[in-house]
C-alpha cells in the first residue's frame, strides 16, 4: 500500500534508517516499526520532506530494502516533487502578501520577528526560527482574515459564528453549516485580493450552501476581482504547498 499524506506521526517502539539508491542518488527512507502495522506502508511526509516506511515489527531490514527496490519509480516521482520545496532557512526568499520577502534569521534567541523592506528578521537562530517563524504567519493570516471578515460581513449581511486558521492541504476555507469558518494560514502568503476573495467566497455560503450561480452572484457583488483571484490560485495555489517548515 502507497500513500500521500501530510503530517505524519504514528507510535513507534524504534526507528532507523536505510538508504536506497534512485536515479543515481541516495534517498534517505525513516523505517518505523509499528505494533499495529500489518504491512508495510510506505508514505511521504509533505511536511518534512522524506520518505517513512511503517512496517511490522518483526519485519526485516532487507524486507524493508526490497520493498522500496520495488517502489523505486514511485519514490522517484515523487523526489521530483520535493526539490520543487521551499524550506523556511536563513537567506531563503519566501512570498509573503504576494511579495517577496528574505529570511534572516538571528542567532539571538528572544526578540520580535520584524518585517524591515524586503526582509524578515526572526529571532533563534536555524533551529528555533523555522517554528518561530510559522507562529508569526499564522498569526499575521489571522489578522488579515479577521479584517477581511469585518469587510465582507456587513457587505453580504451575514456574521459567522466561529473562525479556525488551520494549515489545511486540500482547501484554501471552507464554512460549516453552523456558519464556523475555517482558513488556511498559507492565505497570508498570497496577494491580499486573494485572500480577500477566499474570505467573501466562504462567508457567501452563510446564505447559500452551495456553489449556484445565485452563490456565484453573491461573491462577486462584494468581490469584483474574483475570477482573477480564483485564476491565481489554480495557477499559482500549489507552490504556496510547497513552502515547508525545515
Amino acid at each position: 500500500m502507497i500513500d500521500l499524506v501530510g503530517l505524519l506521526k504514528p507510535k513507534t517502539s524504534k526507528d532507523s534508517v536505510i538508504f536506497i539508491e534512485v536515479d543515481g542518488q541516495q534517498i534517505e527512507i525513516l523505517l518505523i516499526r509499528n505494533k499495529r502495522s500489518k504491512r508495510l506502508t510506505l508514505r511521504q511526509n509533505l511536511s518534512g520532506g522524506n520518505f517513512k516506511l511503517s512496517m511490522p515489527m518483526r519485519s526485516s531490514i532487507a524486507q524493508a530494502k526490497a520493498f522500496c527496490n520495488e517502489h523505486a519509480s514511485w519514490i522517484a516521482d515523487k523526489s521530483i516533487t520535493m526539490q520543487d520545496m521551499v524550506i523556511f532557512e536563513h537567506g531563503q526568499r519566501i512570498p509573503l502578501r504576494g511579495d517577496q520577502v528574505k529570511l534572516i534569521f538571528l542567532d539571538q534567541l528572544r526578540g520580535q520577528t520584524l518585517l524591515l523592506a524586503d526582509e524578515l528578521r526572526v529571532t533563534g537562530g536555524s533551529d528555533y526560527a523555522p517554528r518561530r517563524l510559522t507562529t508569526w504567519l499564522k498569526a499575521e493570516a489571522k489578522t488579515d482574515i479577521v479584517s477581511a471578515i469585518e469587510k465582507y460581513q456587513p457587505l453580504l449581511d451575514v456574521k459567522h459564528s466561529k473562525l479556525t486558521i488551520r494549515d489545511t492541504k486540500s482547501r484554501w476555507g471552507s464554512c460549516s453549516s453552523s456558519k464556523a469558518l475555517s482558513f488556511s494560514w498559507r492565505l497570508v502568503l498570497a496577494p491580499p485580493n486573494v485572500l480577500d476573495y477566499v474570505v467573501a467566497h466562504e462567508l457567501a455560503h452563510i446564505l447559500e450552501m452551495n456553489h449556484s450561480a445565485k452563490f456565484w452572484a453573491h461573491v462577486e457583488r462584494v468581490c469584483p476581482h474574483m475570477n482573477d483571484s480564483r485564476n491565481w490560485l489554480k495557477t499559482n495555489g500549489g507552490q504556496l504547498h510547497q513552502i515547508r517548515v525545515k
